[in-house]
C-alpha cells in the first residue's frame, strides 16, 4: 500500500456511522484503496456496504473517523471532489418522459459541460452502452438491463476518476448482467472501481481487492487471491478410468487414511471431504500413490464449490463465533 495519503485515491480512517443513536451501520472501518485497484465490497444485506459508500461519497455525514477522496476529506459540501466520481446506487431510477439523450444531456449541464463537449460525449457514451436505436425513446418503458446500462452512461459523463457502483447487476437477466461485467472490465483498465455486490461470482471475475463487511465490521480488506487462499480447500472431485473392482479396492485403502473425513464413489467418480487438520498436497500424494498402486488412471481433479464464496462465508462465520468471544471477555478486560 502507499505511504503517501495523496496517492491514495480512497482513504478511510475508524469510519463510523450510528444511525438516530442506535443503530450502528458501520464501525471503525479503516481502508486504503490504490490507483486502478478494483475493489469488490461484499457482505451480506445489513452488513453496511451502502452506508460505507454513501460516506465516501459525501452523501451521508460521518458519527466518527473521515474519509478522504483523491487526498482531500470528503463532507456533504466537497461537490468538487463528487465532481470526479461516477456513481450508480442499487436500483438506479429516472424521471419519466425523458430519453436518454435528454437525461444523458441534462446531467452533463449540470456538470457545466460547454455543448461542444456535452454532444459529442453523449452521443458516444449511447453508444458505448449500446443504446443508440433507442436513444429517442421514453426511458419509463424500458427493461431493467437498458436501464443499468444508461446509470452506465451517466456515471460516465464527467469522465470520473473513480467509479463507485452499488450492486450494479442487481435484477438483471444472465445476458445484461455478462455485458455488464464485460463493460467492468473494460473500464478497470484505466479506471479506480469500487463495486459493491452479494454476487460472489461476479466479484470473483471482475475484482483485484475485496473488502468484506459483516454487522458494519470490515472483517477482511486486501488481494481476492488472499482471500481465496484462506478458504479451506477440503473438497476435491476426482473422475477415475479402470477396473471397476480395482476402484472400490482403491476406495477402501483411501478410506483407511486418516486425512479424510469422508470418502464416496459414484461410478468412477471419487468424492473426497479433507479433515480439518489434514495437509492438502500429503493428503492426495497419498491418494494418487493408492490409484498407481491399483493401475487406475486419474482422467480429472477439481476442487469443489464457488471458492470466493466458500472464503466469504467461512470469514462471516468465523469473525460471528469472534463476536460472542469478545461480547464476553470484554467485561473481564474492563
Amino acid at each position: 500500500m502507499a505511504e503517501n495519503s495523496s496517492e491514495l485515491v480512497v482513504e478511510t480512517y475508524k469510519l463510523t456511522k450510528i444511525y438516530q443513536n442506535r443503530q450502528i451501520a458501520l464501525n471503525d472501518v479503516t481502508l486504503k484503496i490504490e490507483p486502478g485497484c478494483v475493489l469488490g465490497l461484499l457482505g451480506p444485506n445489513g452488513a453496511g456496504k451502502t452506508t460505507l459508500l454513501r460516506l465516501i461519497l459525501g452523501l451521508h455525514r460521518f458519527t466518527a473517523g473521515w474519509a478522504k477522496v483523491f487526498g482531500k476529506k470528503m463532507t456533504p459540501n466537497a461537490a468538487y471532489l463528487r465532481c470526479r466520481i461516477g456513481y450508480i446506487p442499487t436500483n438506479p431510477q429516472f424521471p419519466r418522459g425523458m430519453t436518454p439523450i435528454s437525461y444523458l444531456d441534462y446531467m452533463a449541464r449540470l456538470f457545466g459541460l460547454p455543448a461542444q463537449v456535452r454532444k459529442p460525449r453523449l452521443a458516444s457514451l449511447i453508444r458505448a452502452v449500446d443504446l443508440l436505436n433507442v436513444s429517442g425513446d421514453p426511458i419509463d418503458a424500458f427493461s431493467n438491463g437498458m436501464t443499468a446500462r444508461l446509470a452506465v452512461a451517466t456515471s460516465l459523463i464527467n469522465e470520473p476518476d473513480l467509479l463507485i457502483w452499488d450492486e450494479p447487476t442487481h435484477g438483471l437477466d444472465p445476458e445484461a448482467r455478462r455485458s455488464m461485467l464485460e463493460l467492468i472490465k473494460t473500464l478497470a483498465r484505466e479506471k479506480t472501481l469500487i463495486v459493491s455486490s452479494h454476487n460472489l461470482s461476479d466479484i470473483d471475475e471482475v475484482c483485484n481487492h475485496a473488502a468484506v463487511l459483516s454487522r458494519g465490521h470490515l472483517i477482511y480488506f486486501g488481494s481476492l487471491q488472499d482471500l481465496k487462499g484462506r478458504m479451506r480447500k477440503n473438497h476435491y472431485e476426482l473422475d477415475l478410468e479402470g477396473d471397476q473392482k480395482a476402484i472400490t479396492k482403491a476406495m477402501q485403502t483411501i478410506k483407511g487414511l486418516s486425512d479424510f473425513r469422508s470418502v464416496n464413489l459414484r461410478q468412477r467418480r471419487l468424492e473426497l471431504r479433507m479433515a480439518e487438520d489434514a495437509n492438502n498436497a500429503s493428503a492426495l500424494a497419498n491418494v494418487f500413490m493408492t490409484l498407481a498402486d491399483n493401475r487406475i488412471t486419474l482422467v480429472s481433479i477439481r476442487s469443489v464449490g464457488q471458492q470466493t464464496e466458500q472464503a466469504f462465508l467461512d470469514l462471516v462465520e468465523k469473525e460471528e463465533s469472534r463476536g460472542f468471544a469478545r461480547a464476553y471477555q470484554a467485561p473481564e478486560a474492563a
